[in-house]
């Protein structure tokens, strides 16, 4: 992922300020293919800003590289191979997401023009010129036709012409890389095309009014079959323009080499620099370039803080533990600066770091996506590709932790099929921070699988993110916001309703007031059961039912749902939430004036599950955890009870022992002689001290197979 980014307080959808990043909505995400074929996913939050997660088409060279380049609204993601061109061939509209999201589309079949573009990429960095052959002979130029234009601020002064010179890191004057100048008084001054041009014969000239601004020159080397070899960041953080100026931003000035110097041996799995510099007033220009596995990056040290305005930087790179025997591990660090850029040797030590435990289930061996991205409390947005992982797996992780540092991301099962990639069957984790020093456990995709809320895991009053409960009032007005086939991990949500064409998704729900049917429907396609409904104002027993269905190729355990919930309800009137809770979103941001309805949650801990979702035959345990949604009124839970079958028809009793705090240890015994082994169901009923209850029904809950 090559990400560029010219970024304020403005979103992909909305305004917020940048210290008060959203957690993942209940909304099911948008998804816009690029001319090339890549796909943009992207999920809004609560405040209407975006998590992306990019899915490049190519597995490696610069087809793989995708520059996101973001001014006010408007946002654009642009395949590396087609960088070179833009402004000689490509227009620039063609990777605008917001209008691809809205239904515009290029002139050309994805598939076609991103193989014959990356084809076009390769002959001409053998050339080492581009443009005016092949698909742009002629001077044939491709752009995205009803794309919005955004109009620059009209200078009220002489525009200068700005050059900024670079010799490439051969040594001799660039014919290749891209050149950015922006102007740090105003960042809305200059347009998205103004703010980029690309070096020949050594120059990159820019047209500009008076004022202070900032130049950064981006070079890379590729080898003869396009795959990057070397990237460097050359910048020129600040300087004024009174009359025509020439700044240089030789590559050779990128001295210093992205090193991490790791406790454990590690090996360099992928690598990025991000660069930010915000104006006085205006959006920032951020330049976040993923330059891949192996791939060294180099940049410019800057000892003197700038005054106008900021920079803030910070290198991020994943490491693998070498192949041998034990169990894995790997290195996900992230360091940042802010006013300079340092020397980027970096000595990492158990301080530095948490070390999480974390397992990843699947009941089948398959090849699922990892993507965990971390935002500093600087950045407006952050997104990273995901990497591969094989599954089922066991492995130590070891994460930056730092008081401004909160991380996000989530785990995909397997790979959708076709030659557009994309998640299912996953989890999506909530915004959190780790602490250095600590270990952690978890665990993801953990059986049974059930539906679950949103967990707020920073806490209450932190304005870093936004988390909606699984139901609110407001007045009269009750919102949900549960999801299907979600794992025992705090904070995790699954995938609910999202699959593919192959998976037979099925799902539906009820909502009553004591008794009277309220609301129903089917969802489809979507993660969670979302929606509101107005009841009476005077105390009522409310009742929600949801069932979920899923089966398919990848999918043996925890295939189905069903589950109940009644409680006592009534008019709420005055009632906020913490900072970090909300229960819709509102004109001004996130609203909380609304209370969490005490809904009885469920927790499941099936002793000696291993990673593929199974157990030995036998006697069995299972911790059940029954609690509250988070910040509602709960009261004691009083009692639960646990069923059990093997066959799905025939149900037996646990026997059940309370353990304290809604702590509850259910054993009994599952045995199998079969090669397969046997599946087992689960059914639990719980209830507290306010009449409120829960009854769930899971199908093929987890395996026991023969030991």
């Amino acid at each position: 992922m090559f990400a560029v980014l010219l970024a304020g307080s403005a979103g992909l959808a909305g305004l917020a300020p940048p210290s008060a990043v959203a957690a993942v909505s209940a909304a099911a995400p948008a998804t816009a293919t690029l001319p090339t074929g890549d796909r943009v996913t992207v999920r809004t939050t609560a405040d209407g800003r975006s998590l992306f997660d990019i899915r490049p088409v190519a597995e490696k060279g610069m087809a793989r590289a995708l520059v996101h380049l973001r001014l006010g609204d408007r946002d654009y993601e642009v395949p590396g191979t087609a960088l070179p061109y833009l402004g000689r061939g490509l227009d620039l509209s063609l990777f605008d997401v917001k209008a691809l999201l809205a239904g515009a589309s290029a002139p050309v079949d994805p598939a076609a023009f991103g193989a014959a573009l990356a084809k076009q990429y390769k002959e001409d960095n053998a050339r080492g010129h581009f443009g005016g052959r092949g698909l742009f002979a002629g001077g044939k130029t491709f752009a995205l036709s009803g794309a919005p234009v955004r109009r620059a601020v009209q200078p009220r002064s002489v525009l200068r012409t700005v050059s900024v010179d670079a010799n490439d890191i051969a040594g001799k004057p660039a014919d290749t890389g891209v050149a950015f100048l922006y102007n740090t008084d105003d960042g809305n001054l200059l347009d998205p095309n103004e703010n980029l041009n690309y070096f020949s014969g050594g120059t990159a000239k820019f047209s500009a009014p008076d004022g202070n601004y900032s130049a950064l020159g981006l070079f890379w080397t590729a080898d003869a079959d396009g795959n990057p070899t070397e990237v460097r960041f050359s910048a020129q953080p600040e300087f004024a323009v009174k009359a025509d100026k020439t700044v240089r931003v030789d590559a050779s000035r990128a001295s210093s080499k992205v090193t991490w110097v790791t406790p454990r041996p590690a090996l360099l799995d992928d690598t990025g620099f991000f660069f930010r510099r915000a104006a006085k007033t205006g959006p920032a220009l951020l330049v976040d370039f993923d330059a891949g596995p192996g791939v060294p990056i180099s940049v410019s040290p800057v000892a003197v803080p700038v005054r106008t305005g900021a920079v803030q930087t910070y290198p991020y790179s994943r490491l693998v533990s070498p192949p041998g025997p034990g169990v894995p591990y790997e290195y996900v660090l992230q360091k940042a600066s802010v006013g300079t850029i340092p020397q980027q040797r970096y000595v990492i030590t158990a301080q530095d770091v948490a070390a999480v435990d974390a397992t990843y289930f699947s009941e089948y061996s398959s090849l699922g996506l990892r993507q965990r991205s971390g935002m500093f409390s600087f950045e407006d947005s952050s997104g990273r590709v995901s990497h591969p992982i094989q599954l089922p797996r066991k492995q130590t992780e070891y994460v930056s932790a730092a008081p401004d540092l909160a991380w996000f991301g989530g785990f995909s099962k397997y790979v959708l099929p076709g030659p557009f990639p994309g998640w299912a069957g996953g989890q999506y984790e909530a915004f959190h921070r780790y602490q250095g020093g600590s270990s952690v456990t978890e665990d993801w995709n953990k059986f049974p699988l059930h539906p679950a809320g949103a967990v707020a895991l920073l806490p209450l009053g932190d304005a870093a993110a936004f988390t909606q409960p699984g139901a609110t009032r407001a007045g009269d007005l009750v919102r949900f916001a549960i999801t299907p086939f979600s794992d025992n991990q705090p904070g995790h949500t699954g995938f609910g309703y999202y699959g593919e064409s192959r998976d037979t998704i099925t799902g539906s729900y009820r909502f009553t007031q004591d008794g009277t049917t309220l609301a129903e429907g089917s969802p489809s396609g979507g993660f969670a059961v979302g929606f509101d409904q107005e009841v009476a104002a005077g105390p009522a027993t409310l009742g929600l039912t949801i069932d979920a269905g899923r089966t398919g190729p990848m999918y043996h355990q925890s295939t189905a749902s069903h589950t109940e919930w009644t409680w006592k309800s009534q008019h709420v009137e005055g009632a906020t939430l913490p900072t970090a809770l909300y229960c819709a979103r509102g004109d001004n941001g996130p609203d909380r004036s609304c209370a969490v309805e005490p809904l009885l949650s469920l927790g499941y801990a099936v002793g000696g599950l291993r990673p593929d979702g199974s157990t030995a035959s036998g006697p069995q345990g299972l911790d059940l955890t029954v609690g509250h949604l988070q910040q509602s009124a709960s009261s004691p839970v009083t009692a639960a009870t646990v069923q059990y079958s093997t066959d799905g028809t025939t149900w037996q009793d646990a026997t059940v022992t309370a353990r304290g705090d809604g702590v509850f240890h259910a054993g009994f015994a599952a045995t199998t002689d079969t090669f397969r082994g046997i599946d087992v169901s689960l059914r639990v009923t719980a209830s507290d001290a306010a009449g409120a209850t829960i009854a769930e029904t899971i199908t093929a809950a987890y395996h026991v197979y023969a030991s």
